[in-house]
């Protein structure tokens, strides 16, 4: 028996009122009224608002990601790594506009991951315009360890980006960031071309990096 698709249904155009920033800025009797029953997908504490945050601010950080950043919520977990991946944000007692940040920084600044592959999946099932959401999947199956992220930054560029100005501000959002940078710029023989930037600075006084040699 063949199934139909949920695109074959109704309209395909786009909707202004299916962008999935109506459904994870805020977390309103508004948006349900707007969107229906799929009440898992609503707020920003929501699994696919967090992927999805994650993913448009690492392209572009506008006025959403700065107000969704300044969310002090710490009553949700971060289910875009756990307690697993990346050091576990959930495990460090951030704020939910903090675990944005680091996973904001988690997809900008990845070059690759070792051990795991993206699966896709779409943002709201019921809407078929709604668009794709990835996420690591052990090669494995393993869910205790989802892969090896490698990251590194351009240096041309980091001292105009504001999500490393955020995490500068304060490391602990993802100190487990800064050290994969590190390690990765310096086993490639890059890591001087950060000198006169603000990454090289922190590198250069912070207590941990000045111990492994800083640049």
């Amino acid at each position: 028996m063949n199934y139909s698709n949920i695109s074959d249904f109704g309209s395909n155009a786009y909707s202004a009122v299916n962008n999935p920033l109506t459904y994870c800025m805020g977390n309103t009797m508004d948006q349900r009224f707007m969107h229906g029953g799929h009440s898992d997908t609503y707020g920003q504490h929501s699994r696919p608002c967090q992927l999805f945050m994650s993913e448009y601010c690492a392209d572009k950080w506008d006025d959403f990601c700065e107000v969704a950043s300044k969310n002090m919520n710490t009553y949700y977990p971060d289910q875009y790594e756990g307690c697993t991946l990346g050091g576990g944000v959930a495990c460090r007692g951030l704020t939910a506009g903090e675990a944005l940040i680091h996973n904001t920084a988690a997809r900008k600044y990845l070059i690759k991951m070792h051990g795991a592959h993206k699966k896709y999946e779409p943002f709201d099932p019921t809407v078929p315009t709604s668009p794709m959401i990835s996420y690591w999947v052990s090669d494995n199956c393993s869910y205790s360890n989802v892969g090896v992220p490698e990251y590194g930054v351009d240096p041309k560029n980091i001292d105009n980006d504001p999500v490393m100005d955020k995490i500068l501000e304060k490391p602990i959002i993802a100190f487990n960031i800064l050290i994969n940078i590190y390690n990765t710029m310096k086993r490639k023989g890059t890591l001087n071309q950060l000198k006169g930037t603000k990454l090289s600075h922190f590198y250069n006084t912070h207590e941990y990096f000045k111990s492994k040699g800083g640049l």
